[in-house]
Formats: C-alpha cells, structure tokens, sequence
C-alpha cells in the first residue's frame, strides 16, 4: 500500500510537467482567455522569482531554499508512509511532494517556473497572482496534512 502513495506523488509531478510544458510550449497561451465569465483567466507567465514574482533574479538562493523545503517534505512523507493508518496525511504529503517537486524541477531545468492560473476576486491583491496546478497541489495538500493531524479520523 506504501507504493501507490508514492506511484501518486510521481504521477502529480509528472501532469503537472506535462500541463506547464503544454503551455510553455504553446504560443495560443501568451493571450489571456476567460472561462467562466472571465472569472477564471488563463494565460502563461514564466515566473523567474517565487509566489507573486518575490525576489526573481535570485533563482541560485531560490532553488536552495525550495530544494531544501521539498527535501524535508519529501522525507516528512516517506516517515509518514512508515506509519499505519493516516490515509488522509499520506494523500496531503503525495500532493505536496508531487507539487513541490515539479516547481522546483521547473526552476532547475529552466530557471522559471511556468505559471497559467488566475481568478477574478473582490480583493484586488489577489486579482494579480497568477498560480499553476502545482500549486494547487501544494496548497491542497498542506491542507489535509493539517487536518489529518487535527482531527481523528477512524481508519
């Protein structure tokens, strides 16, 4: 059963790779497109720094920091799997892991990390940040991790 979480993570990354090559590697994608009323808006930015563009040009430090935080996740989750039970944190650590490592393979290989995700909200802040499936992932994933760890849950 330790297997499939890991098979799960690994086939995370792995979409998401191919999601952000899709729309790296598509010219359609340098013009917005609006689905749902232009709620969601769709269109591709290479993002040379970290979440909101925070401190680009300084990808060397940023792939250090993030390469260290996916190192100690990445173990969090093998521990994790070592342990009965806790479904719901082992699927929170497959989705953080998978998330986490395809942006930083995407700031290794390409020094960017492709972006294409955005939502029209009442906070304009929120307007101007643009995310990927990574990050859902990632965000998704450090969710259940926490509750997994709140609340019991009979297994």
């Amino acid at each position: 059963m330790r297997l499939i979480w890991i098979q799960l993570a690994l086939g995370l990354f792995q979409t998401d790779l191919a999601v952000k090559h899709e729309i790296d590697d598509n010219p359609d994608f340098e013009k917005e497109k609006e689905l749902l009323g232009g709620n969601i808006r769709v269109k591709r930015l290479r993002n040379y720094g970290m979440a909101g563009g925070r401190f680009e040009g300084h990808m060397p430090a940023i792939i250090k920091g993030s390469g260290l935080i996916t190192l100690a996740g990445t173990g969090f989750f093998l521990l994790k799997l070592l342990e009965k039970g806790k479904e719901v944190q082992k699927f929170g650590y497959a989705l953080l892991t998978g998330g986490a490592l395809s942006n930083l393979y995407d700031r290794c290989r390409k020094g960017y990390v492709v972006d294409y995700v955005s939502f029209r909200t009442p906070f304009e802040r929120l307007n101007h940040l643009v995310f990927n499936l990574s990050d859902f992932f990632i965000m998704t994933g450090a969710l259940l991790i926490c509750i997994g760890q709140t609340k019991k849950i009979k297994e």
